[in-house]
């Protein structure tokens, strides 16, 4: 089995964001590169050179609406690609996921997704006062933690058996309790906040990030470059990146470098 390099991964990866972006533009859908992924394409215009996934949100509107249309089968992607559920009983996560089936993960991290995805977060409104904020941060990051231990895998390394015994009653509280009923617990309370009557917007279903944003700023777009393609991103992307990284543009020191992970193959190929 070959395994793909970090350059092929970043290449199948631009292939499942070009794809989105494509359906999207023609849904009239917005949507903005997030977190990472737009930090690549502000300072490196692609990828953080180590980094191996890809990050995009959407307003809640129109993240329901490719919700709606896709299962009502007026939006359709190309050969290959899928969306995972974010609902119901098979959702493993409170956010979709756009999937490339030509791409097997074998990631230890992510071996309830079988095949190389980007992330799609819903963007909320947020509650009125920093009490609220507060509570629902705590809220969100209990759910999390269930989902995470629920999915718990430990990579083998010399300190695995240590952890495994420690973490296991833990890990049976969090499975008997279910990933999948975690997601919908995390995704009600992020729905629970109309994004179009709330003055403050962020994502509340699963990112253990604190920030909000004025509403406003997930309402104006712009164009940016990545990896010699033009994609969309919020027009306030400066004061967004600033919020949550602070001085993104320096970069971070080899220490805190840190990847996803990411091992992948092409299915198909020969070993």
């Amino acid at each position: 089995m070959n395994y793909l390099t970090l350059e092929e991964i970043h290449g199948a990866l631009l292939g499942l964001l070009t794809e989105f972006d494509r359906v999207c533009r023609a849904h009239g859908l917005r949507y903005t590169l997030a977190y990472g992924t737009l930090i690549g394409a502000i300072r490196h215009h692609g990828f953080i050179p180590w980094d191996d996934d890809i990050d995009v949100a959407m307003p809640r509107p129109d993240y329901e609406k490719l919700y709606a249309l896709y299962h009502a089968g007026e939006l359709t992607f190309s050969e290959h690609f899928l969306l995972t559920e974010d609902r119901g009983k098979q959702a493993m996560y409170p956010f979709m996921k756009l999937l490339d089936d030509r791409f097997a993960l074998t990631s230890w991290s992510h071996r309830e997704v079988p095949d190389l995805f980007i992330d799609i977060f819903p963007v909320d409104g947020a509650p009125q006062t920093e009490k609220q904020r507060a509570k629902l941060y705590r809220r969100r990051k209990f759910y999390n933690a269930i989902n995470v231990l629920a999915l718990w895998y430990v990579p083998e390394k010399k300190w695995s058996r240590v952890l495994r015994v420690i973490g296991f009653p833990f890990y049976l509280a969090a499975w008997g309790y279910g990933a999948a009923r975690a997601s919908r617990k995390a995704a009600m309370l992020a729905r629970k906040n109309d994004f179009s009557a709330c003055e403050e917007s962020g994502v509340f279903c699963y990112c253990l990030t604190k920030w909000t944003m004025p509403r406003e700023s997930f309402e104006r777009y712009c164009e940016v470059d990545f990896e010699g393609k033009r994609f969309m991103a919020i027009a306030d992307y400066d004061a967004w990146l600033r919020k949550i990284y602070g001085d993104y543009m320096q970069l971070p020191p080899e220490s805190k470098r840190h990847t996803h992970c990411v091992t992948a193959y092409q299915r198909g190929e020969q070993a």
